[in-house]
């Protein structure tokens, strides 16, 4: 089915405002990942294709196509208040440490969304998040998808060389879109206390939001809390998963040949109201070699 539209091509998929695809608003409730197959299923189904030119990517040495869904009224959406009256926030998900991927993540989200200034970004980077793969990429044992859920203890990126100080390279690249005013509060998913304290101490624009999943801890933990409190980082919880797109998903979406190098989810709030006008998705599905 994707065959034609793929082309064996590295590729982005833009769903659009999926809020007005009355086969998605359907299904309310769902978990993330369910939540972003079924929006590129219907995107694929939908599909307009662009061809990239080299300097629409990062990647410059590589020919890329950009699949986005016909009759799409996200820009209506967003353009229908002034930007002062709309929130715009995003989370982007890296599942491996790439600054050229997470730099092309940020930029496809102001040129899908055609807005100067987001008003939030969280950054989900989790280097050992890829439950259900061993290193190679294969399908691991049962043996080696059991997770211990320890009570009030958050594990981030166990057994990733140097994970904090990839992840302060990466943030260095969001203080620079915050420094130059381009986006309005940071924030940084599912970090313990320790992995916080130690990116906080080294930023210059410090973390202001810290999300964390009590699926994987079932309490908030109590150090955690206390540092949050001090340093005024407001502390959320969340549902989403280490990875959206594990292998399993990516083989029932036809994309076994592919991994998702980034993935980005947005919503429009407008501010008065508070009422969701616009959310969507970005991946970028990169060929495996």
């Amino acid at each position: 089915m994707l065959s034609h539209l793929l082309k064996d091509v590295n590729v982005i998929v833009s769903t659009g405002n999926v809020l007005n695809v009355s086969e998605l608003r359907k299904k309310a409730g769902q978990k993330p990942t369910d939540e972003l197959t079924d929006c590129l299923r219907s995107t694929f189904g939908e599909a307009e294709v662009v061809e990239l030119q080299p300097a629409e990517s990062t990647k410059n040495d590589q020919h890329r196509r950009l699949i986005t869904r016909r009759n799409n009224d996200l820009l209506e959406k967003v353009r229908e208040h002034p930007r002062a009256d709309i929130k715009i926030g995003a989370k982007i998900f890296l599942n491996r440490f790439s600054e050229p991927a997470l730099t092309e993540a940020v930029e496809k989200l102001f040129t899908t969304l055609n807005v100067s200034y987001l008003d939030n970004l969280i950054l989900a980077y989790h280097p050992t998040g890829v439950a259900g793969t061993n290193g190679n990429g294969d399908v691991a044992g049962d043996e080696e998808q059991e997770v211990e859920v320890k009570e009030g203890v958050i594990e981030w990126a166990v057994g990733s060389d140097n994970a904090v100080g990839n992840l302060k390279k990466l943030w260095a690249i969001l203080e620079r879109y915050a420094s130059d005013g381009k986006i309005g509060q940071l924030g940084i998913a599912d970090l313990d206390a320790d992995s916080l304290k130690e990116l906080y101490d080294a930023s210059t624009v410090h973390p202001s939001i810290a999300q964390i999943n009590l699926a994987a801890c079932c309490v908030v933990p109590p150090e955690l809390q206390v540092y949050c409190n001090q340093n005024e980082i407001q502390l959320l919880t969340h549902s989403d998963p280490q990875e959206l797109l594990p292998r399993d998903v990516l083989n029932d979406l036809e994309l076994g040949s592919y991994c998702a190098g980034w993935t980005s989810r947005y919503q429009v709030h407008i501010k008065c109201r508070g009422v969701l006008a616009a959310k969507g998705f970005i991946v970028s599905f990169e060929r495996l070699n």
